[in-house]
């Protein structure tokens, strides 16, 4: 008996389960899961080929997290809101990096200004794009006037918007410039 996989949604059809073969369905019959046709099934084998044949996606949002992993953030304190959620997904989606949440944006820049300070690590701060990048400026601004390291991830609008003065869409870059440093080792 064999196994036929879902490409659309992985629901696996098994033949030895429904008791019946999958080229005997009809023509019509469609996924119970998310209705793709049987043409967007594709035969597989055993449970070992299953897992060979679901691929797992990766986002920019968890490469960005790989890469903070990778030089040693610990610690990302702000507020999750819809331009920044890919990036507070990904931190869910590992064991590395530990999401605190606050009540203001201002609270988590001076949190990762005063980890900075305290151990010498960097930590990061996030927000949302507009107002909630700007909450994070007074904590920025201690963590640069005393030295200590801080990142800040801000949200942004769609690239398509930009320019456009659409709804929190702020020019982050020259907001940011006066108060931001990158030292090259």
């Amino acid at each position: 008996m064999a196994k036929f996989r879902c490409t659309v949604c992985n629901y696996i059809y098994d033949e030895e389960k429904e008791g019946k073969k999958f080229s005997e369905l009809p023509p019509n019959w469609v996924c119970p899961i998310c209705s793709a046709p049987k043409s967007a099934f594709e035969e597989i084998g055993t449970e070992e080929r299953i897992a060979e044949k679901v691929e797992i996606i990766t986002t920019v949002a968890d490469k960005i997290i790989e890469q903070l992993t990778a030089t040693g953030v610990k610690f990302v304190f702000g507020i999750p809101g819809d331009s920044n959620l890919p990036l507070v997904e990904a931190i869910r989606k590992q064991n590395k990096i530990k999401f605190i949440l606050t009540r203001h944006e201002e609270t988590a820049a001076f949190m990762a200004s005063a980890h900075g300070k305290l151990t010498g690590e960097v930590a990061a701060c996030l927000s949302i794009a507009g107002p909630g990048a700007t909450n994070l400026i007074t904590g920025l601004v201690d963590a640069t006037a005393d030295g200590a390291p801080a990142l800040a991830l801000v949200g942004q609008v769609a690239q398509v918007l930009l320019g456009s003065e659409h709804l929190q869409e702020i020019d982050e870059i020259e907001i940011f410039a006066p108060f931001t440093v990158f030292l090259k080792k």
